[in-house]
């Protein structure tokens, strides 16, 4: 059994995170700003604390020595959210507070061996002439320098620029004060317990809802023209990118994600597939992000023997009843 620290256990991968933990037998420390919304904590002790606040947060590092500490906390949210411009300054300060926050409390107790810091796909160029998946750019030693990478933003989002700063804040702090830090280059993630509803829900989510919502034959309004790709990756196989990654060697960016890029099109039928139920679109304006996301996965299948094999209908086949629920239970649908 080894004692773990998850920092957003009550967000979306921090509680499926928190219930894999349990499940192996792991003492499991878990530190959120509030309740899991949908289902209750399994960790042996559950903190409610603002990340953002120094005194708060240092405290479980001193009282405590892990083997493990997953970040996961931070402002995130779907296109509605990170999309809003207006978010920006929020994404910007408190994601950076926690990141800093976490390091120094690290650093100054000694208290973690090893960190996962959750980044993202958004990390990469959004340029439609640029590849943003190409092998030779997966990784920092390939990549060139963040400052570089930040170049080729074109106008990338606030999320993404602090996510990209965070990287190598956690790689020099990690190789300042002795610890090993782990990251991982999160895609689309979906799965049962997400935020479905509001700003913050992703397009997988978002979609079901609104499929779940509409009445057979009825008429949904979707961002964009429909050929926007993404690939989208079902939460049990994040879960297991991220701690196939925890117990390897790499100090290098890994993609965790799907390998198959899917449209916006192709995700909506096949959520009306999944619901048996026939639905008209609208397509509309509003934030869609970049024209093309997939995940080149050489470097993660070379490092982690693994990549992200659930596919979209599988996942959806254990997604979409339940955001299907959660509409009937607030009297929708």
């Amino acid at each position: 059994m080894k004692k773990v620290l998850i920092l957003g256990a009550a967000g979306f991968l921090g509680h499926h995170l928190e219930h894999r933990m349990k499940a192996e037998g792991h003492y499991v420390v878990s530190v959120a700003r509030k309740q899991p919304p949908y289902r209750k904590s399994v960790a042996n002790e559950f903190n409610i604390l603002d990340l953002t606040n120094v005194s708060d947060f240092h405290s479980h590092f001193f009282r405590h020595q892990f083997a493990e500490c997953y970040q996961l906390a931070g402002e995130v949210g779907g296109l509605g959210f990170i999309g809003d411009r207006n978010n920006d300054a929020g994404i910007l300060t408190n994601s950076l507070k926690i990141n800093l926050h976490t390091l120094e409390a690290i650093a100054r107790t000694g208290a973690c061996k090893r960190i996962f810091f959750a980044s993202s796909h958004c990390v990469y160029p959004d340029r439609f002439d640029v590849d943003p998946f190409a092998a030779e750019r997966l990784t920092a030693r390939h990549a060139g320098s963040p400052a570089e990478h930040a170049a080729r933003f074109d106008g990338n989002t606030a999320f993404a620029k602090e996510k990209l700063y965070a990287e190598a804040l956690y790689t020099a702090m990690a190789a300042a004060h002795g610890f090993e830090a782990r990251i991982g280059r999160l895609g689309n993630t979906y799965g049962p317990y997400c935020t479905w509803d509001g700003p913050r829900a992703k397009s997988v989510a978002a979609l079901c809802r609104k499929v779940a919502e509409a009445p057979y034959a009825g008429v949904i309004d979707v961002w964009g023209d429909g050929d926007q790709t993404r690939s989208f990756t079902y939460v049990d196989d994040a879960i297991e990118g991220m701690i196939r990654l925890m117990a390897s060697d790499c100090s290098e960016p890994v993609n965790i994600a799907h390998g198959e890029p899917v449209s916006v099109t192709e995700l909506v039928d096949t959520i009306c597939s999944v619901a048996g139920k026939i639905v008209g679109v609208n397509y509309t304006d509003g934030p869609t992000g970049p024209r093309h996301r997939g995940s080149d996965n050489e470097f993660c299948k070379h490092v982690l023997g693994w990549e992200p094999a659930i596919g979209l209908r599988q996942g959806l086949e254990l997604t979409y009843p339940w955001i299907k629920e959660q509409v009937l239970t607030q009297g929708g649908g």
